[in-house]
């Protein structure tokens, strides 16, 4: 049986319609559509259409990307559904005219497939990791086994709702900060390049040396507005433009990305055509060799911290550096906690849990410290103990998961960790993004401050001369 992603009018209203539906042909989908009071106008086979999507650029796509919010509000009306007694073929079935992304459809779709042909969920959920992550295949497996998967689907719900709230609290956090960091660079960087150069023009004509403050700022303008600047950009763009058009995949197989295609293949004629406008030629071709030299060296060293040695050394960088480091090490410590818990919790065996956790640190470091806690346990030693030695995570943690362990109640503990240091980072966040503001505002003010204080003086002076 295919499926086939179509669209449609209502025939009592004339409404526009779109889905995805199995049949096994597309005269059966019209049959089956019109039984519905639904005409059918365009129908595409799965695998075409996703052939065709390969060959066009979606400039869309992460608008139709399927987030973690839509997976755990999923999760939730599954497991409401489950609870109710409804099949679990029917509920999955009725959740797959519910939802309304067109991908989340799909592979709901083959997944009722699956689980009519016999297939477990968790089975039906493994082939689709990108939606379903291992985390949620193996907590699905446990509820399964254990006779308790609407309890865990519950869990589910709630533990993705956490994370993406979590999620969206720093992104929401750092998100007027960077905005204002972005536009005031735009803005200063145009005052720099076209505006400075034509109101310091003024002052060649002046026999009079300039104070340092207005030679710095008619400098940094001449090099930022220089032949050579331009070629350092236009080549480190084009580069990394190359670079991410045929960037090897998971497989290690060279994957060519459309859109980046696409842009390479811009930014490359650009470079070229600047060359007929610039007014020296041959500064612009200092800047394009001084250029890909940094870009090389900028490859290299992204290449470097892409290997597991790399990454180590960058997320241990990370976890140094001042205040972010901090709050770095406390978002691992809430994922860590909670998702440890709530493996724990749906039945999830503690070894093949560690191995789970380690996988949304999102933090190379502590990947290998809960790696290497893993192994301890193993070997039949606490979770505290080498979590401890590692010196990676706060003592009252691994104090705390001690407790636990010694009181048959890790999970609570663990639970109990996850919320205090939830609060922590809530809390952090907040006098993070009340410093950032006021700090962005005082540097963007003071850059624009110094531009024009250092264009004025020289006009009151030479005012104040001629007087």
């Amino acid at each position: 049986m295919a499926v086939f992603e179509y669209r449609g009018l209502v025939a009592a209203t004339g409404k526009q319609v779109h889905g995805v539906r199995d049949a096994d042909n597309a005269k059966v989908l019209r049959a089956l559509l019109r039984r519905e009071g639904v005409l059918l106008t365009r129908a595409q086979e799965e695998t075409k259409a996703r052939r065709a999507q390969g060959r066009n650029i979606d400039l869309f796509a992460f608008a139709r990307r399927v987030s973690v919010g839509d997976v755990a509000m999923m999760t939730r009306q599954l497991a409401t559904l489950v609870t109710a007694g409804i099949p679990l073929v029917e509920a999955v079935a009725a959740l797959t005219e519910q939802v309304e992304k067109l991908d989340l459809k799909r592979v709901l779709t083959q997944v009722r497939d699956r689980l009519n042909e016999g297939a477990s969920l968790a089975k039906a959920l493994e082939p689709h990791p990108k939606i379903f992550p291992t985390l949620y295949v193996n907590m699905v497996a446990a509820g399964e086994a254990s006779g308790t998967l609407e309890q865990v689907l519950t869990r589910l719900a709630d533990f993705m709702e956490g994370q993406s709230k979590l999620r969206g609290k720093v992104g929401a956090a750092l998100a007027y900060p960077a905005l204002m960091l972005v536009i005031g660079t735009g803005l200063i960087s145009i005052m720099m390049v076209v505006v400075v150069p034509k109101v310091t023009s003024i002052f060649d004509s002046l026999d009079r040396a300039l104070p340092w403050y207005t030679s710095l700022l008619i400098n940094v303008s001449s090099a930022v507005a220089s032949n050579e600047m331009l070629g350092i950009v236009t080549i480190i763009v084009t580069v990394t433009l190359i670079r991410r058009a045929f960037a090897p995949g998971k497989d290690g197989k060279s994957v060519r990305s459309p859109g980046y295609v696409v842009a390479a293949l811009i930014a490359s004629a650009v470079l070229v055509l600047l060359a007929f406008t610039v007014e020296s030629i041959g500064a612009y071709a200092v800047g394009l060799g001084l250029g890909l030299m940094v870009a090389l060296a900028l490859a290299r060293f992204l290449n470097y911290i892409a290997t597991p040695a790399g990454k180590i050394r960058k997320d241990s960088f990370l976890l140094r550096v001042p205040i972010f480091g901090q709050l770095l090490r406390m978002l691992a410590v809430v994922r860590f906690s909670r998702t440890l818990a709530t493996l724990l919790q749906s039945g999830v065996p503690l070894l093949k849990a560690m191995d789970i956790v380690k996988n949304v640190l999102d933090n190379a470091k502590l990947e290998s410290v809960v790696q290497e806690a893993a192994g301890s346990i193993r070997e039949g030693q606490s979770i505290a103990e080498p979590l401890r030695r590692s010196g990676d995570f706060p003592p009252i943690v691994t104090h705390m998961i001690a407790v636990g362990e010694k009181s048959g109640q890790l999970e609570q503990m663990l639970e109990n960790v996850a919320r205090a240091y939830d609060a922590q980072v809530e809390t952090r966040v907040q006098a993070l993004t009340s410093l950032l503001e006021p700090l962005m505002i005082v540097i963007m003010g003071g850059a624009v401050g110094f531009i024009a204080f250092a264009i004025l003086m020289p006009l009151i002076q030479m005012n104040d001369f001629v007087q």
